[in-house]
């Protein structure tokens, strides 16, 4: 049966096309979109029919839960399942059977069960589980696994994560609970751990649930944004993103390899003025439900460079605020990407699978090979990242750079590097210290004046035309460095003072604090 009206599915094939409804794009095409009249959309979820190589979106609704047919465009609803009326309905699929939860209430409050395994000729729900609870803000399970155990966040303002066992999905039973005595909003699950999102405590909370009798808190990460709203594992399971649910806060990507040592190494948004949602991770990318901003897609194959490579903006109005796209998923075998868009109802799309172009730089001595301290490097006027490592890195699309080194005391390097499509190089660029017998001393001397001069004893530097000096080196006729100091930036006289020299000329080089240098000139000794 169809719950679609043909009439209604003609118009919006042609209405919701790329040719009826363009959106900004990068790398993503339009599949298809299509909605079932209600007006709200929430959570999204995949169920794939192995036997006939089908693929179905469930989409949540204000009144329940479509299932659509989306292996072919235009897309085709086969079912609608009602619940109690919501904004937010959420769904997981687990061996051919749905599990929703919803905040609403009222007739057919509860965890429903939907047996998906007759589609496409029928959906039907199996039960609806009110054992422990009526209602849930989101589920999860681990979609690494085929366990069958599905988690339940939010049934309560102070509740954790409610553990199901549903291998009787007819006879879904709580085996356990994480209760830290706080509000979970969302849970990552993979393996023997629960990444659980403490929205008001501002913290991810790190959980082994290999018993999942009895789960124990293992580590806590401190999220500095607060309103921790999800988070989701990189393939390797060696970082992890967190999303905040506030504009104006940036996904943050944390180093976890060590549960004792985690770190953040990087941050992502397509657009301040709104937020990140949901990430999710397949493969070398994220996906993140961008509200205003649509669906965002990031190459994080160096989680500590991210870079954005395709997105479908699917609301253009302002941005900020809870409109737009709500959830996506990203887990089909056809590389197809569904998400639920607040206003618009169900997106399909399709994604070309685009990569960054990323650049290692590692900057040494040319005479000693030695790494340098306090080194800039600029590729394409941007600031390259530095590693605690001393190297440097850069993510773009671009396939021509321009590399710019900068470095106190050595010739500044421009060089050219082209790369191919989705290429990650390692270069190494050796720089040369400037030699001072080259520098003309006589230059630029009438900015400085120096009194006495010849000195016997001490000379004074009058720095009242240089107001940005920050640093000044001393030279003996030999061109050996003897002196080197920082200038106080409200000192307009510098004394210069050498006891024990011999007689001589002295050289000496002003520069600001970007190394830029300023003034030279020569005094004598006598």
């Amino acid at each position: 049966m169809r719950y679609l009206p043909l009439i209604f599915s003609f118009l919006l094939a042609y209405c919701f096309t790329p040719l009826g409804y363009a959106q900004e794009s990068l790398n993503m095409d339009l599949f298809d979109l299509a909605n079932t009249g209600d007006d709200r959309y929430s959570g999204s979820w995949v169920y794939i029919d192995t036997s006939n190589n089908r693929e179905y979106a469930l989409l949540g609704a204000t009144g329940g839960t479509a299932i659509f047919d989306i292996t072919e465009a235009p897309i085709e609803q086969l079912a609608f399942i009602q619940g109690p009326p919501s904004n937010w309905r959420e769904i997981t699929v687990v061996d051919g059977f749905a599990y929703v939860v919803t905040e609403g209430r009222g007739e057919g409050e509860g965890m429903q069960v939907i047996d998906l395994r007759s589609l496409p000729t029928a959906a039907q729900l199996v039960t609806t589980y009110t054992n422990t609870f009526t209602t849930g803000h989101i589920i999860q399970r681990d979609i690494y696994s085929d366990l069958p155990f599905v988690y339940v966040n939010g049934v309560c303002n102070n509740c954790g994560v409610n553990i199901l066992d549903i291998s009787n999905p007819e006879e879904p039973k709580e085996v356990g609970q994480y209760s830290p005595g706080y509000y979970i909003h969302d849970c990552h699950v993979k393996g023997d751990y629960l990444y659980a999102a403490a929205f008001q405590e501002g913290t991810i909370d790190i959980v082994d649930i290999s018993d999942k009798t009895r789960p124990v808190l293992k580590a806590q990460i401190d999220d500095p944004g607060g309103n921790t709203h999800s988070s989701w594992l990189s393939e390797d399971s060696q970082y992890l993103i967190i999303s905040d649910e506030l504009d104006g806060l940036p996904a943050r990507i944390w180093n976890i390899a060590d549960l004792e040592n985690m770190f953040e190494v990087a941050t992502y948004t397509g657009n301040a003025n709104s937020l990140t949602h949901n990430p999710y991770v397949r493969g070398d990318f994220a996906f993140f439900s961008h509200n205003t901003e649509g669906l965002r897609v990031v190459d994080i194959k160096d989680p500590r460079l991210p870079l954005e490579v395709g997105y479908y903006d699917t609301y253009d109005k302002a941005s900020g605020g809870f409109r737009g796209l709500w959830s996506a998923c990203p887990y089909l075998p056809s590389g197809k990407i569904i998400g639920g868009d607040r206003e618009m109802g169900l997106y399909v799309w399709t994604f070309n699978n685009t990569v960054a172009n990323r650049i290692y730089v590692t900057i040494l001595d040319a005479t000693t090979n030695e790494t340098i301290d306090e080194v800039d490097l600029t590729i394409n006027a941007e600031a390259g990242k530095e590693f605690p490592s001393g190297q440097f890195g850069y993510a773009t699309l671009e396939e021509q750079l321009n590399l710019s080194v900068l470095a106190s005391g050595y010739e500044t390097v421009d060089t050219l590097i082209t790369l191919e499509d989705g290429e990650q190089r390692a270069i190494t660029i050796h720089v040369a210290p400037i030699s001072v017998s080259t520098i003309d001393f006589n230059q630029l001397t009438n900015k400085v004046k120096a009194f006495p001069n010849p000195y016997r004893n001490t000379t004074t530097l009058d720095l009242s035309a240089l107001p940005t000096a920050n640093r000044i080196e001393v030279y003996d006729a030999a061109m050996n460095l003897y002196d080197s100091r920082i200038l106080d930036d409200k000192a307009h006289l510098l004394e210069l003072k050498k006891e024990g020299q011999s007689s001589g000329v002295f050289y000496y080089m002003i520069y600001d604090k970007f190394d830029s240098l300023l003034a030279t000139g020569k005094v004598l000794k006598i």
